[in-house]
């Protein structure tokens, strides 16, 4: 019995230490954007095979995946990761409207092409088309507990991952540092997004250099290798159609050598079927089908892998499944002890404090952090906003930002059915990012043609004061009930001295005074008794007026409202109006969107204008008609049903109502009903003239602005209208 025991305990201890001196498993990821989620369909099955992984390297999509799964995202917190995310927003420049400042909404989607400047002179292309901030946000938060510069090595899977120096082209193997810039650099693919700088390195994607780095493995100490390669190989002619498709070909042909000779170092090589998605396959079907390949083709070698637990030195029936804890997967708020901001002068650090909301000792929600960054980089003063979290418990908060040039060049371009083309161009040259001076200089080329030069001092998202001058040549048709009246031509000048206040997100407030000089050359009367006394003449005015704005998009939300009251008192001398008593305008409007369903929304809306005074000049007299407020002149209100610029009493008061559906992602179907009362005593306006009017049309949200399609009509314009626009408004 005693003898028996004895042969007991010395074959545990033998199966034991067997068992601790195991082989050590690599596990490889290679690089394919989209198409790396397939890696996490792989995972799925490693770890129901109980396959333990000791080391992982990756490149790209593959960092990114084998990233996470060092610090403890298993498969099933990957495989929600990537379902909820929404791809296009985090691979791109955008900013969530609701975050941007006030200043930024008002020239948002609004030039086709913004291009930085290089010492107010020269123009500087980009040297991504996306800057990354938005992805590399997200990692940022993945990666809670890991922010400090540590070794890799260290992590609760020893991780390495792979980018490419753009100075030098050598790989540049990354097992030190900041977890998610590591990751980030991994994956900036050439001419796509913006490299990564670090140290004296211009890091690119690592696939370039090594896109399946088995032998980076190999140096960690790795045993056996396994794996998961998504990379598409090389593309018939046929199959080269987009930029990304060129960049995986290049990407290929530069790693081959390298490529087929860490294949060969390979234990057990993984290869789902990708066929026919590519980098950019992030649609939610897409994902899902990747995922489930990479499953698939992983159970389809489930000998093999099970076969490869021998091999480790695993004795059957027993799982080597890592089990490693992470903290902060379930983070939902932070305790913040410190505050500190880099990459800003002390004058500065006060403002970006405010801006952020953040208070030190508190505890804030991922929610508030996010908002605090996406605020930050909305302004458009920074080319990125990084954040890094120190210590435990309480956490020491560093905003890392960095400052951008912040002159640029802005084109717009548009068409319609009323003004034909227009081209609008801006150059705006700031001294300083954040505070200093500001000059602004817009010209727009069509029909109606016009020149502003502005020139503000202040803090450039907060208050200022803004000095402005407008030059603008109009040839204007006039209407009246539905009938061509007569047409007025005339130069337009403008001075104006503002001081406005964007304190609040949403809200601006702004006072001034401003000199108009209508210089009437010449009217074609098209009606006999239409013919006005009017002569070259110029008003000087006082104005105030308050606009709050919360919409989500700017030409089709889905939420938000519309708040907006301007009152302008008109002088010929600064208190007396030829020789009397100054006259008035008071305008406002009010819209908001409630949302029906999910796609479906309905747009109400309330605007009008009244004219305070007696002997208002022609020039202020009120107007309506067309699908675009100002237009022609400022105090255009728009009316769909009614084609052009039809003239209208001091007091006009209109109501509308959008329903909107939604089709798929980007097209849209609309019917709006409008009506409108005018008089020109404001308390008899319930008594005035009844105009009605609405229209349906077809629209699609393009890249270069919508594309919209009307059919209108109106109790004034009897007949049927078209009207067709294509690109932004201005």
């Amino acid at each position: 019995m005693r003898k028996t025991l004895i042969w007991a305990v010395i074959l545990f201890l033998a199966c034991h230490y067997s068992y601790a001196e195991r082989k050590k498993v690599g596990l490889v990821l290679s690089g394919g954007g989209a198409k790396g989620v397939a890696h996490i369909g792989a995972l799925k099955v490693l770890e129901e095979a109980g396959i333990p992984i000791d080391y992982i390297a990756g490149t790209s999509m593959g960092s990114i995946v084998g990233g996470l799964y060092a610090i403890g995202y298993d498969a099933a917190h990957l495989d929600s990761l990537v379902r909820v995310q929404n791809w296009p927003f985090l691979l791109s420049n955008k900013v969530y409207r609701y975050d941007l400042p006030f200043s930024e909404k008002e020239k948002d989607e609004k030039y086709l092409l913004s291009i930085p400047m290089l010492g107010s002179k020269l123009i500087q292309m980009p040297v991504g088309f996306i800057s990354g901030q938005n992805i590399y946000s997200l990692f940022s938060e993945l990666t809670i507990g890991y922010h400090d510069s540590l070794s890799f090595a260290d992590l609760p899977i020893p991780f390495s991952c792979v980018a490419a120096d753009l100075v030098d082209g050598k790989e540049i193997i990354l097992d030190r540092g900041n977890l998610s810039l590591a990751m980030r650099a991994s994956m900036a693919i050439p001419g796509v997004f913006s490299p990564v700088i670090m140290d004296s390195m211009m890091l690119v994607d690592g696939g370039i250099a090594n896109n399946y780095p088995v032998d980076v493995l190999r140096a960690m100490g790795a045993d056996i290798i396994i794996g998961v390669d998504v990379s598409a190989g090389l593309r018939t002619m046929g199959e080269l159609n987009s930029v990304l498709d060129i960049v995986d070909q290049l990407t290929n042909f530069m790693g081959m050598e390298k490529y087929e000779e860490n294949i060969k170092l390979t234990d057990l090589y993984i290869k789902p079927d990708i066929t026919p998605y590519s980098a950019a396959s992030f649609e939610p079907e897409a994902i899902d089908t990747l995922i489930l390949r990479g499953e698939t083709a992983a159970r389809a070698q489930w000998e093999e892998i099970i076969g490869l637990k021998e091999k480790i030195g695993i004795p059957a029936g027993e799982m080597g499944k890592n089990e490693i804890e992470n903290l902060f997967i379930a983070t939902d708020s932070l305790a913040i002890g410190k505050i500190e901001i880099e990459g800003v002068g002390a004058s500065e650090k006060n403002w970006v404090r405010k801006k952020a909301a953040l208070q030190e000792h508190s505890v804030i929600s991922m929610r508030d952090l996010h908002k605090a960054i996406a605020v930050l980089y909305g302004t458009g003063a920074f080319s990125a906003v990084d954040y890094r979290l120190s210590g435990r418990q309480e956490y020491d908060l560093t905003l890392i930002l960095r400052e951008k040039g912040m002159s640029t060049l802005n084109l717009g371009f548009r068409f319609d059915t009323e003004e034909m083309a227009a081209i609008l161009v801006n150059t705006t040259i700031r001294n300083r990012h954040l505070r200093g001076f500001q000059l602004s200089v817009t010209g727009r080329l069509g029909m109606n043609p016009y020149a502003r030069v502005e020139y503000s001092l202040g803090n450039t998202f907060l208050r200022k004061a803004g000095l402005a001058y407008m030059y603008k040549y109009n040839d204007i048709d006039l209407y009246r009930n539905g009938y061509k009246v007569d047409n007025v031509t005339f130069s337009y000048h403008m001075g104006e001295l503002a001081f406005s206040d964007i304190y609040l997100r949403n809200l601006k407030f702004e006072l001034g005074f401003r000199y108009e000089y209508f210089d009437f050359s010449s009217f074609l009367y098209a009606q006999p008794g239409e013919r006005e006394k009017v002569k070259p003449e110029g008003f000087l005015s006082y104005y105030g007026l308050m606009y709050y704005e919360t919409y989500d998009q700017k030409y089709y939300p889905e939420r938000g409202w519309s708040l907006k009251g301007e009152y302008s008192l008109y002088t010929s001398n600064g208190w007396r109006y030829d020789g009397g008593t100054p006259f008035s305008a008071l305008s406002g409007s009010l819209e908001t969107v409630l949302p029906v369903t999910r796609r479906f929304v309905c747009l109400p809306s309330l605007y009008g204008r009244v004219l305070i005074g007696k002997r208002i000049p022609y020039a202020y007299l009120n107007n309506m008609g067309g699908m675009v407020a100002g237009r022609y002149f400022s105090q255009q209100l728009p009316f769909v049903g009614i084609h052009r610029l039809e003239m209208a009493e001091n007091s006009l008061l209109v109501g509308s109502v959008k329903f909107r559906y939604r089709l798929g992602r980007k097209n849209y179907l609309t019917a709006v009903v409008n009506y409108a009362k005018q008089k020109d005593n404001f308390f008899d306006i319930l008594s005035g003239s009844d105009i009605w009017g609405g229209g349906i049309s077809y629209s699609y949200n393009t890249l270069i602005g919508p594309v919209d399609l009307w059919l209108d009509m109106s109790n004034w314009n009897k007949t049927v209208g078209v009207y067709f626009n294509l690109g932004y408004y201005f």
